[in-house]
């Protein structure tokens, strides 16, 4: 069986660990009956051997490349190396940790917080491109974060794009695929994720958790990225 090494960079809010586990186990879901997993946490500095792995991914994280930490250098340049030799993914801020390392400019979005369930649109690359075999050009996938990469990295493919943010999924090489949108969350976690964030939310925007709960719809094109990207990168039966 396959390995996959699981990044975690940083820890849901225990209201949402409660019902639901930490982010490594909203991917686990997903992908816990084809591969073996292995979870390092590495917002803590846990930064394992690769050669023990055929695949690394990084999740999502409540911090900020906008806000630096040195965990965050050496986990950028890990990710850079396992790319090297082996598929990595990086969603939400593991996409733009490594969009920044690779010259990309990530800043505070202007139009304010994506959150809830959004359409996301492929470019002709991203159609062709592996990651979302079986997609249509356009389909649902759910949203939570306030960063997001202003532009492609020089050298990347841009895949994927919304009218939130031009920079919903690239590609470096045949290894390194990135998403902005959360493939390991469904419907159940982002409408409780919205419950928590709830005073937040309607701070940011009159009616803002309102609006987003409804939007929020189930997203199967998007959860079948991770599934893809184990069968057509890792090469998980």
């Amino acid at each position: 069986m396959r390995r996959v090494l699981i990044l975690q960079a940083g820890c849901a809010d225990p209201a949402m660990r409660a019902p639901f586990g930490d982010y490594p186990s909203w991917f686990a879901r997903l992908l816990a009956a084809r591969v073996e997993l292995r979870v390092a946490r590495t917002h803590e500095g846990e930064l394992p051997p690769l050669h023990r792995f055929d695949g690394v991914l990084m999740t999502g994280s409540p911090r900020s490349v906008l806000e630096p930490e040195p965990w965050m250098d050496a986990a950028a340049e890990y990710l850079l190396e396992a790319a090297r030799t082996r598929p990595v993914l990086g969603v939400c801020f593991g996409h733009q940790l490594l969009a920044r390392a690779l010259g990309a400019r990530v800043e505070l979005n202007p139009r304010g917080r994506e959150a809830g369930t959004s359409e996301i649109r492929l470019t002709p690359s991203g159609q062709e491109d592996p990651l979302f075999a079986g997609a249509p050009p356009t389909f649902l996938a759910q949203q939570t974060h306030e960063d997001h990469v202003a532009e492609t990295p020089p050298g990347a493919v841009l895949l994927a794009w919304n009218d939130f943010s031009p920079v919903q999924a690239f590609a470096v090489g045949e290894s390194l695929r990135c998403v902005q949108f959360h493939p390991e969350m469904d419907a159940e976690r982002s409408r409780a994720l919205t419950e928590i964030r709830r005073e937040r939310l309607d701070r940011q925007a009159p009616g803002g958790a309102r609006q987003v709960l409804a939007s929020i719809r189930e997203s199967p094109d998007a959860e079948r990225v991770l599934l893809n990207w184990l069968e057509r990168f890792v090469g998980a039966a």
